[in-house]
Parts: structure tokens; sequence; C-alpha cells
């Protein structure tokens, strides 16, 4: 991967073992490409079963910090936690003391909004992409990331009538286009989704309204 991609880390040392960039984990690996395949491996697994059976919830800052502790459970203490330190990929992404702020501004954008289902597929379609780049920009926890927001995206996609599916999605095309979002340009983000997505049936909709809404966001959804 270019090396203008990569990230930098400020305050390591609150997260890796002492003289490595290593992220400490529940496995103790202390092998950069063991712990990547054992990650990679187990959270495959924990996003399996989130789609046999998704956590039940408010599409909140909170929901999103929730799939972030199922996802990584199994291998960091922190999984579910907001970061303590700042974050960059070319660009900072939002400093680690404003991350609660702008995070429940961005959640309470969402619902102010209704959860984009009085709009049209195209608007909705639209929208997701931007909270998408929001979210990103957020970059609210230390590791995992990318994977949490896709889960989260993909089930309010659902709650919508749209099925979004971005597993397909190389990692390459996928940081270039959240990293030009970063600077306000959407078209690769929005061609994405447009591209790997497709209308449910009303039926389904309904299904999986039942399936990922708390009872209080039903009740919202439906008035």
């Amino acid at each position: 991967m270019d090396n203008k991609y990569k990230y930098t880390y400020e305050r390591t040392a609150d997260y890796c073992y002492k003289g490595t960039d290593i992220l400490i984990n529940k496995l103790n690996i202390t092998n950069d490409e063991d712990l990547f395949n054992a990650e990679r491996e187990l959270v495959s697994l924990r996003t399996y079963e989130l789609n046999e059976k998704p956590l039940k919830g408010n599409f909140d800052f909170k929901y999103l910090k929730d799939i972030h502790r199922y996802l990584f459970q199994d291998i960091y203490r922190w999984a579910g936690e907001i970061r303590n330190c700042n974050i960059a990929k070319q660009d900072l992404f939002c400093l680690a003391e404003h991350i609660e702020s702008f995070g429940n501004d961005v959640f309470n954008k969402l619902k102010k909004e209704k959860y984009f289902v009085d709009y049209d597929n195209k608007t909705t379609l639209d929208k997701l992409v931007e909270l998408f780049a929001d979210i990103n920009a957020l970059h609210p926890f230390r590791e995992g990331n990318g994977r949490s927001q896709r889960v989260f995206i993909e089930s309010l996609a659902k709650i919508n009538g749209i099925y979004l599916d971005l597993t397909n999605v190389s990692s390459l095309d996928m940081i270039i286009a959240s990293h030009e979002s970063i600077n306000g340009d959407c078209n690769k983000l929005k061609d994405m989704f447009k591209n790997n997505s497709h209308i449910l049936s009303e039926e389904k909709r309904l299904e999986c309204i039942n399936t990922y809404c708390s009872n209080e966001l039903r009740n919202i959804i439906k008035n």
C-alpha cells in the first residue's frame, strides 16, 4: 500500500507493547503478522454472527460502540471504547478530546432526519454516503473503524429498504474514497455505494426494521 495512506499515531504507549507498534491484545501476540491474521479471523467470525443475529439498537453513537465491542471483544480490552490518542492518514481525524461531542452531533443529526426513512431511495443513498464520510472523519476507535462503520451503515441501509454490501470493495479503493471524502469530495463513495447496492422489497424492509431496531426506534420510524 502507498505509504501516504499509512496511519500515524500519537501516544502509542497507551496501546502498544513497549518499544513496538504492536497493539496489546488479549491473546498476547507480539508478532505483527500473527496479530493481523488472528484479528482478521476472529473479527470475520463475529461479523458472520452479527449477520446471522444482528444487534438491536437506536442507530446512535452507543450503537456504533456496541458494534465495535462485539466485533473486537476477543482481541482488545478497549473494544467499544473511544480512543485517547490522535490518528492521521495524510489528514488528521477528529481530535481525541472532541470525539464524544462531534460523535453526538453526527448521530443527533441522523435522529433529526428520522434515520432517512422519509427520503426517496436516491436521497437516502446520498445521505448514507454523507453519514459514512462523517463517521470516517470521526474515526472514534484506535483500531477497527472501517469494519465497524461498514456494519453500522449497511444495517442502517437495510431499515431504509436498501441492501448495501461493501465487502467486495478493495481496501485501497475504500481508503482512497474515504480520504477524498474528508476533503469534501464524496463522488467515489457515491459510485461505490450505488454499484454495491440494490432495493429491497417492502416486506424485507419491514423485517429488517424489526430485526435491527429497538422498540423505541421502531416507534419513531413508524410514526
